[in-house]
């Protein structure tokens, strides 16, 4: 294993699990965030975010954050009664449930900011895990505090367990990979969903390294 005084190539101490619900996404559009052609645009409504220690995996820190329909989303549900409903279905919070108990958008990205500032310098880059993060949850996030007018700074390896899943169990998607490792998911919830995209990356390392052990002892 190639090495950097003393640690592998790339070596990093902390990532962070995430998660999002949102209002929906553009399905005709290379982003889920915004569809150019038809102007479309979602935002995210929750978030589950965990800083694990990257060598075991277990968590450090966690927050839960929900946040207000901003003003652009309010809009388009003016111009379209059916916009977010889809997305409601799946994870259960409506406009009124998030007026009650969210933040507004400025505050999530205070929340969200401090928890990044605590465990990242500013010369650190951030790796992500969680469930189709590259193409989704990270692309919301990136959403979120650019148009906040802050610039995250992050690694280009992230972990992705919709694809560990696929290579290592043949699973199609969230549900089927939860149930396979013996997790029952009654909802979507942000929260949730990065802890059991986490422990999945916990167990499967284990588990392999269990069976890695159990060869050598065979070959010995």
């Amino acid at each position: 294993m190639a090495t950097t005084k003393g640690k592998p190539r790339g070596y990093f101490e902390k990532l962070l699990a995430i998660d999002c619900e949102t209002t929906g996404l553009c399905f005709s559009s290379e982003s889920p965030v915004y569809d150019p052609k038809t102007k479309e645009r979602h935002q995210s409504l929750s978030w589950g975010m965990i800083v694990a220690n990257a060598q075991t995996l277990e968590p450090i820190e966690k927050i839960h954050v929900l946040i207000r329909w901003n003003e652009q989303s309010k809009e388009q549900k003016i111009n379209n009664r059916y916009f977010g409903k889809g997305a409601e279905n799946i994870h259960g919070m409506s406009f009124q449930y998030l007026e009650k108990n969210g933040v507004p958008e400025e505050k999530a990205v205070e929340i969200i900011g401090n928890l990044i500032i605590k465990h990242w310098s500013p010369e650190v880059s951030i790796r992500t895990l969680g469930h189709n993060v590259i193409t989704f949850d990270l692309l919301f996030l990136r959403d979120l505090f650019t148009r906040h007018g802050i610039e995250l700074k992050f690694g280009n390896r992230h972990y992705d367990s919709n694809a560990l899943a696929f290579g290592t169990l043949g699973t199609y998607n969230s549900d089927d990979m939860f149930s396979l490792f013996g997790f029952e998911r009654k909802t979507h919830n942000a929260l949730e969903d990065a802890e059991l995209a986490l422990e999945i990356f916990r167990m499967t390392r284990i588990l392999w390294k269990s069976k890695v052990g159990l060869i050598h002892e065979e070959q010995h």
